[in-house]
């Protein structure tokens, strides 16, 4: 709608109020995009709004006495909330949670989906890390799975990703692991239409792809870039996403898979080899913990280079406005040897899940780089990551999952994530500072300090998972989308 206002967050009020036109089962928004409310629902490819139905008044009265005891603000018909920067990615996350999956597995079927979708940031190939938090338990993980540095050297990172997200389904996920990589599957099968956030991407990375005959032949067929509404097909990372789907795994990090994915990456200067890749597993510790008001939030472990700097960004940013913050972050980073390289742009992004039973996940990944090491290896349709010593390798370091909980671990408010430069952990710490009030929220979310290349996107819920309102934002200077499920039961 012309000349309307850009809006970063939206607030579902899942029990309606009096005066008020909103739905109770009101899906959600693609946050950033200058569409009105009133407009009602779009096309889920330009990443702007998606209902999934309006509830009858007789609905909404059984589903209202359906309520137990003094309880006026859980809805039981809300089976999750997640946010990404792709809608494709984000509405199989809802489809997810309305068949009964939890947050992880949400989490997981987002990232797959981003492989096909966003994938200059989110390639099999990349790295990055979750906090997640499991429903009923008091303290939160950090699950680090970031692409690492060959022992010969070369250009290309030994991937983590897969082995990361399946770390996060087996241990903390209920639904099925097919379930949750199919629908990415049949993307890259059957060819998905390009969406303005996929298309945005592309075109930033033009010079890449037209530079790298491998990603040209897939991402600009014909000679011309993929623009939004194209329909893309890539059989080779189908195939390979079959065999993840079948084997888990093992079918990426070993067998004919792994490698073709030692032989492509060589031929392209990689040097890791099938044991490199056979013997990767992800870093899991206990999130660090720090008290804010009533509340925690929770950052990556120490033990990770996305720690310290998150640690240090979130101690001397106690009193600090959006702009004050930003500038925090880079100071911060410039101490610990990390100064962001201005211009870069580091091939990263972030999501968030939460579902009805307190379960929670924030993930940032990243490829070192735009496209990572710029070419696909073989024909696996995978993009590797550039070797963290790369001029990208600080894109690791500022990875910023985080999760906000009441004082004693176990309700969730707020699973929320920055990537990119450092202003994108800067802008999910401010958030995460804001997170006092809905207002105060949405204000600090409209900050302005996030960018397309640095996003940032958080499902919040004041009262907890399931609550009568819950954020769902989005990156502002984004075209992603923040999508609720509804049970049916």
């Amino acid at each position: 709608m012309a000349g309307a206002k850009k809006s970063a967050g939206l607030w579902l009020n899942f029990e309606g109020g009096r005066g008020r036109n909103l739905a109770p089962v009101l899906l959600a928004a693609a946050l950033g995009l200058g569409a009105c409310a009133e407009e009602g629902p779009r096309d889920p490819v330009r990443g702007t709004a998606v209902s999934h139905g309006i509830e009858t008044q007789p609905e909404r009265q059984a589903r209202m006495t359906g309520r137990t005891g003094n309880d006026t603000r859980i809805d039981p018909r809300f089976a999750g909330a997640a946010v990404a920067d792709e809608p494709a990615a984000a509405l199989i996350a809802r489809q997810v949670l309305e068949q009964g999956g939890n947050a992880a597995d949400a989490a997981t079927a987002i990232y797959f989906a981003l492989s096909v979708t966003y994938p200059a940031a989110a390639g099999l190939g990349g790295g990055g890390i979750c906090l997640v938090h499991g429903a009923g338990e008091k303290t939160v993980e950090t699950v680090s799975f970031l692409a690492a540095s060959p022992r010969g050297g070369g250009n290309a990172a030994i991937p983590g990703n897969v082995r990361g997200f399946a770390y996060i389904h087996s241990r903390y996920g209920k639904a099925a692991w097919s379930s949750v990589v199919a629908p990415a599957e049949r993307l890259a099968a059957t060819g998905s239409p390009v969406s303005r956030a996929g298309a945005a991407q592309f075109a930033i990375a033009s010079k890449i792809v037209e530079a790298s005959p491998s990603l040209s032949n897939v991402f600009a067929p014909q000679g011309r870039l993929a623009a939004e509404r194209d329909v893309l097909t890539q059989l080779e990372l189908s195939s390979t996403l079959g065999q993840i789907r079948a084997r888990g795994a093992a079918g990426f990090y070993a067998g004919p898979v792994a490698r073709r994915l030692v032989e492509g990456a060589r031929s392209g200067g990689g040097a890791f080899d099938e044991s490199e890749l056979g013997d990767y597993r992800p870093a899991v510790a206990t999130a660090q913990s720090f008290e804010q008001g009533p509340m925690k939030v929770w950052l990556p472990s120490a033990d990770t280079g996305a720690g310290v700097f998150a640690a240090e960004l979130w101690r001397e940013g106690a009193k600090s406005g959006a702009a004050e913050l930003a500038a925090s972050a880079d100071a911060v980073a410039a101490r610990l040897g990390t100064a962001p390289q201005p211009g870069v742009n580091y091939g990263s992004t972030s999501f968030a899940a939460m579902d009805r039973n307190g379960g929670a996940v924030a993930c940032a990944v990243t490829m070192n780089g735009l496209f990572g090491a710029a070419r696909l290896a073989g024909d696996t349709g995978v993009a590797l990551a550039a070797n963290p010593v790369s001029g990208a390798g600080h894109a690791s370091a500022y990875l910023a999952p985080l999760i906000l909980t009441g004082q004693s671990g176990e309700i969730v408010r707020l699973a929320a994530a920055g990537a990119g430069a450092p202003k994108g952990a800067a802008a999910a710490q401010h958030v995460a500072r804001s997170f006092t009030s809905q207002e105060a929220a949405e204000t600090a979310f409209n900050a302005g300090i996030a960018d397309l290349a640095s996003p940032v996107n958080a499902v919040g819920c004041p009262e907890g998972a399931g609550a009568a309102s819950c954020l769902l934002a989005s990156n502002p200077e984004g075209f992603g989308m923040g999508v609720t499920g509804i049970t049916a039961r």
